[in-house]
Protein backbone atom coordinates (compact mmCIF):
# COMPACT_ATOMS: atom_id res chain seq x y z
CA UNK A 1 0.00 0.00 0.00
CA UNK A 2 1.21 3.55 -0.80
CA UNK A 3 2.11 6.10 1.68
CA UNK A 4 0.03 9.03 1.80
CA UNK A 5 2.24 12.02 1.15
CA UNK A 6 1.67 14.74 4.44
CA UNK A 7 -0.04 17.47 3.46
CA UNK A 8 1.09 20.48 3.89
CA UNK A 9 -0.28 23.45 5.35
CA UNK A 10 1.58 26.33 3.97
CA UNK A 11 4.74 25.74 2.13
CA UNK A 12 4.82 24.03 -1.61
CA UNK A 13 6.61 20.97 -2.01
CA UNK A 14 9.07 22.68 -3.96
CA UNK A 15 9.91 24.54 -0.76
CA UNK A 16 10.42 21.41 1.71
CA UNK A 17 12.54 19.60 -1.28
CA UNK A 18 14.90 22.97 -1.11
CA UNK A 19 14.92 22.67 2.68
CA UNK A 20 15.75 18.87 2.57
CA UNK A 21 18.50 18.97 0.14
CA UNK A 22 19.66 22.87 1.27
CA UNK A 23 19.43 22.57 4.99
CA UNK A 24 17.71 26.12 5.11
CA UNK A 25 14.74 28.00 3.00
CA UNK A 26 13.39 31.54 3.13
CA UNK A 27 9.88 32.89 3.58
CA UNK A 28 10.10 36.26 2.13
CA UNK A 29 7.56 38.74 3.92
CA UNK A 30 6.29 36.50 6.63
CA UNK A 31 5.54 38.88 9.28
CA UNK A 32 3.71 42.19 8.53
CA UNK A 33 5.58 45.54 8.89
CA UNK A 34 3.21 46.18 12.28
CA UNK A 35 4.13 42.48 13.85
CA UNK A 36 7.74 43.50 12.92
CA UNK A 37 7.35 46.66 14.85
CA UNK A 38 6.30 45.26 18.21
CA UNK A 39 8.87 42.59 17.93
CA UNK A 40 11.35 45.04 17.94
CA UNK A 41 9.94 47.46 20.42
CA UNK A 42 10.48 44.48 22.72
CA UNK A 43 13.63 42.95 21.67
CA UNK A 44 14.85 47.18 22.29
CA UNK A 45 12.62 46.66 25.84
CA UNK A 46 14.38 43.62 27.10
CA UNK A 47 17.69 44.92 26.28
CA UNK A 48 17.29 48.14 27.80
CA UNK A 49 16.74 45.96 31.16
CA UNK A 50 13.17 46.80 31.59
CA UNK A 51 11.85 43.68 31.65
CA UNK A 52 12.43 42.82 35.38
CA UNK A 53 10.69 39.03 34.45
CA UNK A 54 13.85 38.33 32.46
CA UNK A 55 16.62 36.50 33.95
CA UNK A 56 19.76 38.11 34.45
CA UNK A 57 21.97 35.27 32.42
CA UNK A 58 19.61 35.51 29.28
CA UNK A 59 21.15 39.12 28.61
CA UNK A 60 24.88 38.60 26.99
CA UNK A 61 26.56 42.04 26.06
CA UNK A 62 29.20 42.20 23.23
CA UNK A 63 32.65 40.75 24.06
CA UNK A 64 34.20 44.31 24.34
CA UNK A 65 32.00 44.96 27.02
CA UNK A 66 32.24 41.59 29.00
CA UNK A 67 35.94 42.32 28.78
CA UNK A 68 35.73 45.81 29.98
CA UNK A 69 37.79 46.72 26.63
CA UNK A 70 35.37 49.35 26.50
CA UNK A 71 32.53 51.22 28.70
CA UNK A 72 28.53 50.74 28.59
CA UNK A 73 27.02 53.77 27.44
CA UNK A 74 24.01 52.44 25.15
CA UNK A 75 22.47 49.39 27.07
CA UNK A 76 20.52 48.17 24.08
CA UNK A 77 23.71 49.03 21.48
CA UNK A 78 26.06 47.13 23.94
CA UNK A 79 24.18 43.69 23.81
CA UNK A 80 25.22 40.55 21.84
CA UNK A 81 22.13 38.36 22.31
CA UNK A 82 19.30 37.74 24.63
CA UNK A 83 17.88 34.47 25.13
CA UNK A 84 15.58 32.25 26.62
CA UNK A 85 13.06 34.97 26.67
CA UNK A 86 9.43 33.61 25.06
CA UNK A 87 9.55 31.28 27.78
CA UNK A 88 9.18 34.18 30.44
CA UNK A 89 7.74 36.76 27.97
CA UNK A 90 4.27 36.66 27.51
CA UNK A 91 4.14 38.75 24.74
CA UNK A 92 7.04 36.98 22.52
CA UNK A 93 5.27 33.50 23.06
CA UNK A 94 1.93 34.53 21.79
CA UNK A 95 2.77 37.19 19.33
CA UNK A 96 5.70 34.99 17.57
CA UNK A 97 7.01 31.66 19.30
CA UNK A 98 3.68 30.29 19.45
CA UNK A 99 2.16 32.37 16.22
CA UNK A 100 1.04 30.11 13.56
CA UNK A 101 2.79 31.56 11.13
CA UNK A 102 5.89 30.81 12.14
CA UNK A 103 4.52 27.16 13.30
CA UNK A 104 2.82 26.13 10.68
CA UNK A 105 5.94 26.53 8.51
CA UNK A 106 7.72 24.25 11.16
CA UNK A 107 5.02 21.62 10.84
CA UNK A 108 5.80 21.42 7.44
CA UNK A 109 9.16 20.93 7.99
CA UNK A 110 9.09 18.80 10.69
CA UNK A 111 6.20 16.64 9.49
CA UNK A 112 4.46 17.05 12.89
CA UNK A 113 1.96 19.08 14.55
CA UNK A 114 3.35 17.35 17.98
CA UNK A 115 6.22 20.51 18.43
CA UNK A 116 7.72 21.58 21.77
CA UNK A 117 10.49 25.07 21.22
CA UNK A 118 13.80 23.97 22.27
CA UNK A 119 15.04 27.92 23.25
CA UNK A 120 15.42 31.37 21.44
CA UNK A 121 18.11 33.93 21.01
CA UNK A 122 17.71 37.58 19.95
CA UNK A 123 20.46 38.52 18.10
CA UNK A 124 20.92 42.48 18.63
CA UNK A 125 24.26 42.55 16.36
CA UNK A 126 24.90 46.40 16.91
CA UNK A 127 26.26 48.73 14.27
CA UNK A 128 30.27 48.58 13.42
CA UNK A 129 30.90 46.74 17.17
CA UNK A 130 28.77 43.12 16.14
CA UNK A 131 31.16 40.41 16.44
CA UNK A 132 31.37 37.76 14.11
CA UNK A 133 29.58 34.17 14.57
CA UNK A 134 32.25 31.66 13.57
CA UNK A 135 31.16 28.51 11.37
CA UNK A 136 29.19 26.02 13.77
CA UNK A 137 26.09 23.26 13.91
CA UNK A 138 23.47 24.41 16.57
CA UNK A 139 23.17 20.33 17.48
CA UNK A 140 26.57 20.45 17.77
CA UNK A 141 25.49 22.41 20.80
CA UNK A 142 22.36 20.75 21.54
CA UNK A 143 23.63 16.88 21.42
CA UNK A 144 21.66 16.21 24.11
CA UNK A 145 18.66 16.23 21.96
CA UNK A 146 17.72 13.29 19.68
CA UNK A 147 17.29 13.18 16.70
CA UNK A 148 19.22 16.00 15.56
CA UNK A 149 16.50 17.11 13.60
CA UNK A 150 15.41 20.31 15.11
CA UNK A 151 14.63 24.22 13.15
CA UNK A 152 15.16 27.22 13.68
CA UNK A 153 12.78 30.15 12.42
CA UNK A 154 15.58 32.86 12.03
CA UNK A 155 13.24 36.19 11.88
CA UNK A 156 14.82 39.23 10.13
CA UNK A 157 13.42 42.11 12.22
CA UNK A 158 16.12 44.97 10.85
CA UNK A 159 17.24 44.00 7.05
CA UNK A 160 20.27 41.61 7.09
CA UNK A 161 22.78 42.24 4.51
CA UNK A 162 25.75 41.21 3.51
CA UNK A 163 27.40 44.03 5.26
CA UNK A 164 25.76 44.47 8.47
CA UNK A 165 26.18 40.26 8.94
CA UNK A 166 23.76 38.39 7.46
CA UNK A 167 23.45 34.63 8.13
CA UNK A 168 25.73 32.49 5.64
CA UNK A 169 25.45 28.70 4.93
CA UNK A 170 26.90 26.20 3.51
CA UNK A 171 24.13 24.03 1.51
CA UNK A 172 24.07 20.26 2.05
CA UNK A 173 26.55 20.55 5.08
CA UNK A 174 23.40 18.91 7.30
CA UNK A 175 23.77 15.73 5.97
CA UNK A 176 27.60 15.97 7.45
CA UNK A 177 25.83 14.49 10.77
CA UNK A 178 27.41 16.31 14.50
CA UNK A 179 30.90 16.98 14.41
CA UNK A 180 32.70 18.08 17.44
CA UNK A 181 34.58 20.98 16.63
CA UNK A 182 38.23 18.82 16.32
CA UNK A 183 36.55 17.13 13.78
CA UNK A 184 35.23 19.71 11.83
CA UNK A 185 37.91 22.58 11.92
CA UNK A 186 39.82 20.41 8.96
CA UNK A 187 36.82 20.72 7.17
CA UNK A 188 36.22 24.10 6.86
CA UNK A 189 38.82 24.65 4.50
CA UNK A 190 36.53 22.51 1.68
CA UNK A 191 33.81 25.25 2.01
CA UNK A 192 33.79 28.17 -0.16
CA UNK A 193 34.51 25.29 -3.52
CA UNK A 194 32.36 22.79 -4.96
CA UNK A 195 30.71 21.01 -3.53
CA UNK A 196 30.75 23.02 -0.90
CA UNK A 197 29.61 26.32 -1.90
CA UNK A 198 29.41 28.96 0.70
CA UNK A 199 25.65 31.39 0.09
CA UNK A 200 24.89 34.27 1.66
CA UNK A 201 21.03 34.78 3.05
CA UNK A 202 20.34 38.23 3.22
CA UNK A 203 16.41 39.00 4.50
CA UNK A 204 14.58 41.73 4.18
CA UNK A 205 12.47 43.11 7.38
CA UNK A 206 9.95 40.67 8.39
CA UNK A 207 11.13 37.55 6.11
CA UNK A 208 12.51 34.35 8.01
CA UNK A 209 14.86 31.99 7.35
CA UNK A 210 14.04 28.35 8.60
CA UNK A 211 17.21 26.36 9.15
CA UNK A 212 18.19 22.40 10.07
CA UNK A 213 20.21 22.53 13.32
CA UNK A 214 22.91 20.35 11.27
CA UNK A 215 23.66 22.88 8.63
CA UNK A 216 27.37 24.99 8.73
CA UNK A 217 26.38 28.60 9.05
CA UNK A 218 28.25 31.40 10.29
CA UNK A 219 27.71 35.61 10.25
CA UNK A 220 30.30 38.14 9.40
CA UNK A 221 30.94 40.84 11.88
CA UNK A 222 28.83 44.16 11.52
CA UNK A 223 30.64 46.37 9.81
CA UNK A 224 27.87 48.97 8.66
CA UNK A 225 26.20 51.98 10.51
CA UNK A 226 23.02 49.69 10.28
CA UNK A 227 21.45 47.64 13.41
CA UNK A 228 20.73 43.91 12.28
CA UNK A 229 18.52 42.47 14.96
CA UNK A 230 17.32 39.05 14.26
CA UNK A 231 14.61 37.03 16.31
CA UNK A 232 15.69 32.96 16.76
CA UNK A 233 13.30 30.55 17.96
CA UNK A 234 14.48 26.90 18.17
CA UNK A 235 11.86 24.02 17.57
CA UNK A 236 11.62 20.24 18.27
CA UNK A 237 9.24 17.61 17.76
CA UNK A 238 7.48 16.95 21.00
CA UNK A 239 8.41 13.35 20.08
CA UNK A 240 12.14 14.09 21.07
CA UNK A 241 14.51 12.59 22.82
CA UNK A 242 16.79 14.05 25.97
CA UNK A 243 19.83 12.27 26.57
CA UNK A 244 20.77 13.03 30.19
CA UNK A 245 23.94 11.12 29.99
CA UNK A 246 25.39 14.39 28.47
CA UNK A 247 25.98 16.89 31.27
CA UNK A 248 28.10 19.69 28.68
CA UNK A 249 24.98 20.90 26.73
CA UNK A 250 23.42 24.09 27.64
CA UNK A 251 21.19 23.68 31.01
CA UNK A 252 17.65 25.41 29.81
CA UNK A 253 14.51 26.27 31.05
CA UNK A 254 11.40 23.57 30.90
CA UNK A 255 11.03 23.14 27.34
CA UNK A 256 7.38 24.40 26.45
CA UNK A 257 4.93 22.84 24.39
CA UNK A 258 3.82 24.75 21.02
CA UNK A 259 0.80 22.43 19.28
CA UNK A 260 -0.44 19.50 19.81
CA UNK A 261 0.61 16.38 22.08
CA UNK A 262 3.36 15.60 24.59
CA UNK A 263 4.98 12.29 25.13
CA UNK A 264 5.27 10.44 28.40
CA UNK A 265 9.60 10.18 28.56
CA UNK A 266 10.33 12.30 25.59
CA UNK A 267 11.20 16.41 26.16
Amino acid sequence: MAVAEPKLRVLTPEQVNAFQANGHVTVEDLLTPDEVARLAERADFIAAGKATHIPEESVQLERIFREGEREVVDQVLSVRKLYNLAVYDDQLWTQHAASPKIVDVIADLLGTDDIKLYGDQLFMKPPAIGAEQPWHQDSASWRDILPMDLVTAWTAIDDATVENGCLNFAPGTHRWGMLTRPRLTPLLDDLGSAPWPVVPAPLSSGSVSFHHSLVLHQSNANTSGKRRRGYACHYMRAASYKDESVTDAPKMPTFKQVRGRSFAGRV
